[in-house]
């Protein structure tokens, strides 16, 4: 059984359920019921000239809540997904902690072969290793703008955006950033190693290049290189992304952790390889609004690798002085 709540939608046609909702549902317990496996196809309206005004659906909730209390007929029987097509956050709160809704296949815009990518995750045919781009949170209030309905409006957040927000004020969302599971398992390497630093570079405090778009050039100078090893310790064949983060000084009034590069690498399962990644000047620098430049800070420079921003398996610390 499938059922889609197409916001654009509003027919009670079998079982395409449109924006009326409950009104529209009145056989959706039916089908439910009837069937062994439950799809659910919920979107959320996007486009360019406007924002968002909402960051869930109540007619949609609703729909899911139905039939993930009717599937199969039984009271616990782990057999309603959910595919999420998005290009933001959504709020899944109001049902993600149903006992029978297993599992949540989360997308931006998949293009014409949805349909066939989402079959061959579902059935094992592709070991999926898609990340989230954003923090999804538990409720609406978690996140710090509203909806502005006035012709000029404030941004205040600065550089406290999505998960740095969140880590400054210690919020537990329900996603982290990054987030995504997969048919098999990794292990990081406890310390990744710095193979290579440009002291030199490091103890100059601000550029010395010309000025060129972007900044000056020797901003997107290479100035330290963090590798680590990564094993497949699972069953299946798989890809897994690696997020390095940085944390500055406290002299630099930066957020706890920033993320400063992302790896995917493909492993057969057993196997193990090397990550590595490249640090630039630009990397380690914090915009100082008085001197109106880039700059180093003195101080212990905290770096770590994990598959989330929360998910953090190994870290090494480097002191620029």
């Amino acid at each position: 059984m499938w059922a889609m709540n197409d916001i654009l939608t509003s027919t009670d046609y079998i079982a395409v359920i449109g924006t009326s909702g409950t009104a529209a549902a009145s056989t959706l317990e039916g089908y439910a019921t009837a069937a062994e496996t439950c799809l659910l196809f919920i979107n959320a309206w996007s486009g360019e000239g406007n924002d968002r005004t909402e960051l869930s659906n109540t007619d949609q909730d609703n729909m899911i809540l139905k039939v993930a209390n009717n599937c199969n007929n039984t009271i616990v029987s782990d057999n309603t997904i959910v595919s999420v097509t998005t290009v933001g956050a959504r709020l899944l709160d109001a049902w993600i902690e149903h006992p029978n809704v297993t599992a949540v296949v989360y997308s931006s815009l998949l293009g014409e072969q949805s349909s066939q990518a989402i079959i061959n995750v579902l059935y094992g045919h592709v070991n999926p290793s898609g990340r989230l781009a954003h923090t999804i949170a538990k409720n609406e209030n978690n996140y710090p703008v509203k909806v502005c309905l006035t012709a000029e409006c404030a941004f205040t957040e600065v550089v406290y955006l999505d998960y740095r927000y969140f880590d400054k004020h210690k919020i537990s969302p329900r996603f982290k950033f990054g987030f995504g599971l997969s048919y098999t398992s990794f292990e990081y390497a406890a310390i990744p190693s710095i193979s290579y630093v440009n002291e030199a570079a490091l103890g100059l405090t601000a550029p010395q290049a010309a000025l060129a778009p972007g900044g000056q050039l020797d901003l997107w100078d290479t100035v330290m290189h963090l590798q680590l090893r990564i094993k497949n310790t699972g069953n299946v064949d798989g890809a897994e992304v690696a997020h390095l983060y940085v944390g500055f000084p406290d002299e630099a009034e930066q957020p706890p952790r920033q993320l400063r590069g992302f790896e995917k690498i493909f492993l057969r399962k057993g196997e193990y390889d090397t990550v590595s990644f490249n640090l630039r000047r630009r990397d380690l620098s914090y915009w100082d609004v008085y001197s109106q430049t880039w700059v180093i800070a003195k101080g212990r420079y905290t770096f770590w690798v994990g598959s989330s921003s929360r998910d953090l398996r190994s870290n090494t610390t480097y002191t620029i002085s």
